[in-house]
Formats: C-alpha cells, sequence, structure tokens
C-alpha cells in the first residue's frame, strides 16, 4: 500500500465503517439475538403489511421491518408470551385473517390461523383461549367473534360465538379477570353501539349493555368506583368515538364503565363525556389515556368529573394535536401511531416524544407491547 493511500485510505475506511455500523444499527440487528428479537415495542404498517421493532430505550425504529403479512389493511397486533398475532381485515387484499409469528425465532414469517375472515381485534383472554372478530362492512366474511387456541394457531377456530343481536359490527374483545382466574369475556357492538358480555364457558351471549354514544369501539379491563362508595370494582372501560348523524356530521362520544357483574343498562357509568375515543389504555393506576382520529387525551380518574383539570389533551412539542386507533403501555410511557410515519410517546410528565418509523407512503396504525 503506498503512502498517499494509506493517507486517505483509512479515513475513508474509518467513514465507511461508521456508515455501514449506523445502517446495522437503524436495521433489525438492533434487537437480534440469539432468542430472536429482543424488542419490546412494534409498529405495524397498514398498507404493505410490515412490523417494525422499536427501541424503548433509544426512541428509535428499525429501518427493515421484521416481517410481514404483504397484506393491505393489516392492524391490530397482540404479543402472548413469544407469539404476536395480526389482524389482516378485508380491504384490498388476497388473504384477509388472523396471522401469527414467533418472536423467538431469528428467521420469523407469519403463517395464517385458519379460514380466511375480515380479522378486527384480537384478545388473549388464557394461554389456550383467545378470540378474533370479524367485521366486514362488504359482506363477504361473516360479522362474527371467533375462538382459538393461541398456544396451538394450526389448530384453527372454533365455532363463532353465539347470540349476537341484528346489525351487529363486532370491534374490541377484552377479558376480564374476576380474581379467581375464571372471569369474562366482553365484545363491543359498533354497529348497535352495545357491549356484550359472554357466558363463563365464552362461547354465547349472556348479556348486552348499552353504550351511552355511538361509535363503540375499544374496550379496556380494568377497576372504577363505579357506584361512589368508595371501592373499586372490576370491569371494563369502553370507548366510544360518537359515529355521526345522517349527513355524517361527527357526533360526540364518551368513555363508560361496565361492572363485571353489571345486570342492566342501569349499571352502565359514564367515566368520560364529550370526547371521541376509539382506544384506551392504563398508563397507572388511575391515568387512563384515550386517543382517536386527532386527539389524544389523558384522564385523570382521582378527580371528579366536574373538575376542568381532570382532562388534558397530550399534544405534540409543537402544540400539535394528534391521535390514532390505537394505543398501548409499556413501563409508563403510551405509543401512539399517527397512521403516518411517525409513533409518539408520552408518560406523565415530560415532553412528547415523536419516533419515525415506516417508509413513505406507508400508514403506521397500530401499535404492541410486551408486557
Amino acid at each position: 500500500m503506498n503512502k498517499l493511500w494509506q493517507r486517505i485510505g483509512r479515513p475513508v475506511l474509518f467513514a465507511g465503517m461508521i456508515a455501514v455500523l449506523l445502517a446495522g444499527l437503524a436495521g433489525c440487528d438492533l434487537f437480534s439475538s440469539p432468542q430472536g428479537s429482543s424488542a419490546v415495542v412494534f409498529a405495524v404498517d397498514s398498507k404493505n403489511g410490515n412490523v417494525y421493532e422499536i427501541d424503548a430505550d433509544k426512541a428509535e425504529s428499525a429501518a427493515v421491518p421484521l416481517v410481514s403479512t404483504k397484506q393491505n389493511a393489516t392492524g391490530k397486533m397482540i404479543i402472548s408470551g413469544t407469539k404476536a398475532f395480526l389482524a389482516v381485515a378485508s380491504w384490498q387484499n388476497t388473504k384477509p385473517g388472523l396471522y401469527w409469528f414467533d418472536l423467538s425465532s431469528k428467521t420469523p414469517a407469519v403463517a395464517q390461523i385458519g379460514q380466511n375472515i375480515s380479522a378486527q381485534y384480537i384478545c388473549i383472554a388464557s394461554s389456550t383461549k383467545g378470540y378474533v372478530s370479524s367485521a366486514d362492512w362488504g359482506g363477504t366474511y361473516d360479522n362474527a367473534v371467533y375462538p382459538f387456541n393461541p398456544s396451538s394457531p394450526s389448530a384453527g377456530f372454533g365455532a363463532a360465538v353465539s347470540g349476537f343481536d341484528a346489525g351487529f359490527f363486532p370491534q374490541d374483545v377484552a377479558y376480564v379477570d374476576d380474581g379467581n382466574g375464571t372471569g369474562r369475556v366482553f365484545v363491543a357492538d359498533n354497529g348497535n353501539g352495545k357491549v356484550y358480555r359472554l357466558n363463563a364457558e365464552g362461547t354465547a351471549v349472556d348479556k348486552s349493555f348499552a353504550a351511552s354514544a355511538g361509535g363503540t369501539t375499544g374496550l379496556l379491563a380494568g377497576e372504577f368506583d363505579s357506584n361512589g362508595d368508595g371501592a373499586v370494582e372490576r370491569g371494563v372501560f369502553v370507548a366510544n368515538s360518537g359515529g355521526y348523524d345522517a349527513n355524517w356530521n361527527p357526533l360526540p362520544g364518551s368513555i363508560d364503565f361496565i361492572p363485571l357483574g353489571a345486570s342492566s343498562d342501569a349499571d352502565v357509568v359514564v367515566v368520560q363525556s364529550g370526547l371521541s375515543a376509539s382506544a384506551l389504555a392504563f398508563l397507572d393506576a388511575t391515568h387512563i389515556a384515550a386517543t382517536s382520529y386527532g386527539h389524544t387525551w389523558l384522564i385523570d380518574l382521582s378527580k371528579p368529573a366536574s373538575d376542568a383539570s381532570r382532562l388534558t389533551e397530550i399534544k405534540t412539542s409543537s402544540g400539535a394535536s394528534f391521535g390514532s386507533m390505537d394505543i398501548a403501555v409499556r413501563e409508563g410511557y403510551a405509543y401512539v401511531p399517527d397512521g403516518a410515519q411517525t409513533v409518539y410517546r408520552f408518560g406523565l410528565n415530560g415532553p412528547t416524544t415523536a419516533i419515525p418509523t415506516g417508509k413513505s407512503g406507508e400508514m403506521i396504525t397500530n401499535i404492541a407491547v410486551r408486557q
């Protein structure tokens, strides 16, 4: 090697090594380990079905997707142990349905569970009992809720849950534990503005409850003092986006709470009114975050509904509003995708952080976390 090359070659080689290193850090290798992906936060692109890992410590996203369903309308993602489940709806794709992949695999690949359905939301009630809702405006696939075994995805779906009302358009599904490990499953019905509680076996509807507003979409298991006696009760929080009137003008939404042992509509309590909510998550025992298109809110449940400071809108560092149809919380931080190429992260204190995610033209619509 001549002296001139030694003088210019070493800096060039060093710069090249740095570039390669940075490229690796921006891709999947950042989260690679002998046990598969080490990421704890994941973002889903609805347009192409790509799943991106997010480094929760650095607030950075991988540039290369971990896996892809290669299907439009890929949405909700739920993690149970080392298995990740993905809902793919029927809009403009060839194989809608419920998919899964193994996070512990060095070379993960998605596989479909059961037959084609227009999958919307997923609930894992136990290691052997899960549910997926199917809703299709086009009418090609049934509007239904199917059970499946998360421990044995290849077993497919069981018989659809029975007893739903006509006009049923299912959305979120949630499991509420009764404290003895034998809780109940609740199902949101956007078509009728209702929430159904299933029987103990999880095979049929036991009770239905009318929500306080239309657009019934999201569910969140939790505890709330619904009767004001100072003692919290187990139950399910309900996110109502509000829906629209006959002229497609948006209507006000709300957040409800239904106790696990509710017997009638009279037991449904309005937790917060006058806001549109599609998805809910707890930041801590008394703070619940709610998001919908364009806005994200924080509700302090320790304050009475009459206190104006109970409800606060979460905004970006520049003061802009944001929101979506999904939210997830891990270790005190909430993650909200904006439907474009950003995931916003916020906690009870401190600024909102914007995490660029995905490629130009993609739609980052959903978020999933490991607990």
